[in-house]
């Protein structure tokens, strides 16, 4: 091929040979949705503006004094956002939308555990919160792209009286994804934080085995799960969870929202609803901690008690919720 295309030599061989493997991966997992009767289409060719990345798997590039040399580029100044840790394996070198370059360092690095924490929490993700643990804390969804959603609106309205090919389209369509990538980067780092907020204080994470997908495709809700961001912290908390040696568990998330954390009757409520009532037990709690009871319940397999009707109503406070045993 390279005798066909003189242009390839210009190119570190490994760099070359991980774009083969990321087609190769294209069709394995095209192939495999098929032979679960899934629609998949064939991986597309992606012309210069859309291959935004490069990786060197094992060898070509090196590090010194804050400079980055890299094997038929050259050598680039780099600045650290934080200090590398642990051992380099792979380098990926990628551009942004709005033209900003980054060098990602996969590094093996060894599990730091975290001492003093408590043993198990559940976690909810709603979208009035974005989340609530079953202790009673609750963190408000910060509605990122709702925010810029007017910025946004108008940047595509500049955009779409551009003529295909101009410069002045190119400057539009850098406005825009400036836009997104802002609310896109607040995102992630809201759910960073959150993640860690939540590893460093309990060992065990359990959260709801979700269909992110198939919920979006309701269209009421799908602008605003999107928005939530839920893949992101899921992905967080995994990654955090592994590192601080913790476990992240996965449950059914089959009428969390329904059942009663404390008795585990059935108690049926609207989307608008906020508040649990149960007029078995009479608990009355915020619906998103009952739900991350129920989703720590499940996480522990711990059962529920018999419970009598009560002629009174037991109010348990929002903070920091029913205590349940661990």
């Amino acid at each position: 091929m390279k005798a066909e295309k003189p242009e390839l030599n210009t190119v570190f061989s490994q760099v070359l040979q991980n774009i083969c493997k990321r087609i190769r991966r294209g069709f394995e997992n095209c192939w495999a949705r098929r032979r679960h009767g899934l629609k998949a289409g064939l991986p597309h060719f992606r012309d210069r503006h859309q291959y935004r990345s490069l990786t060197y798997p094992q060898m070509g590039f090196s590090l010194k004094d804050g400079w980055l040399k890299l094997s038929k580029i050259g050598t680039l100044r780099m600045v650290y956002h934080r200090p590398i840790e642990g051992r380099i394996k792979t380098l990926t070198i990628k551009r942004t939308p709005t033209g900003k370059w980054y060098a990602t360092f996969c590094c093996e690095v060894e599990s730091k555990p975290i001492s003093g924490r408590k043993k198990a929490v559940g976690v909810d993700f709603g979208l009035v919160h974005l989340v609530a643990l079953s202790d009673g804390t609750i963190f408000e969804a910060p509605k990122t792209y709702r925010k810029i959603e007017a910025q946004s609106r108008k940047a595509h309205r500049f955009l779409s009286h551009k003529k295909k090919g101009s410069r002045n389209r190119e400057k539009a369509r850098v406005r825009l994804v400036k836009v997104e990538e802002k609310a896109k980067n607040r995102r992630r780092d809201f759910a960073f934080k959150i993640a860690r907020s939540i590893v460093d204080r309990y060992q065990k994470v359990v959260v709801e085995d979700l269909r992110i997908d198939n919920m979006r495709r309701n269209r009421c809700l799908s602008k605003s799960i999107g928005d939530a961001g839920w893949g992101i912290l899921r992905s967080a908390l995994t990654y955090m969870a592994q590192r601080s040696e913790g476990v992240m568990v996965l449950v059914d998330p089959s009428y969390t929202s329904q059942l009663c954390s404390g008795c585990g009757k059935l108690v049926s409520k609207s989307l608008s609803e906020r508040t649990h009532r149960c007029s078995v037990c009479g608990l009355v709690l915020d619906r998103d901690v009952n739900a991350a009871q129920v989703i720590l319940r499940r996480g522990i397999g711990v059962e529920y008690a018999e419970s009598k009707p009560v002629d009174g109503v037991a109010t348990a406070p929002l903070f920091p919720g029913c205590k349940l045993p661990l």
